[in-house]
């Protein structure tokens, strides 16, 4: 199972809204631990290999603390996950004005 893409919706007033689009599809698309001088940046990968349930609700409580923790001009409102059967997850993340 992976996160395959992410699709942002933005309500409300943004400020600089392309830059922050670009900064977090590239924080939500990065696996944890592979940027050498912040591990903590990007989704944590350890919901592979649980049950669809649990893994999706693991994406969802990720998504919202790393937003919240890397990127202050935004806030998550809502995250939808859609899962397909080649076992990729799509996120829809509902943001607004940090």
């Amino acid at each position: 199972m992976t996160l395959r893409d992410v699709e942002f919706n933005i309500r409300g007033e943004l400020t600089e809204p392309e830059d922050i689009l670009r900064c977090l599809r590239n924080l939500l698309m990065t696996p944890a631990g592979t940027v050498p001088l912040d591990r903590d940046f990007g989704i944590d990968q350890s919901f592979l290999g649980y049950p669809l349930d649990v893994a999706q609700s693991l994406i969802a409580v990720e998504i919202i603390d790393k937003v919240d923790r890397y990127e202050p001009r935004a806030s998550v409102t809502e995250v939808e996950l859609t899962p397909n059967i080649e076992g990729q997850i799509t996120a829809k993340v509902v943001i607004t004005s940090g």
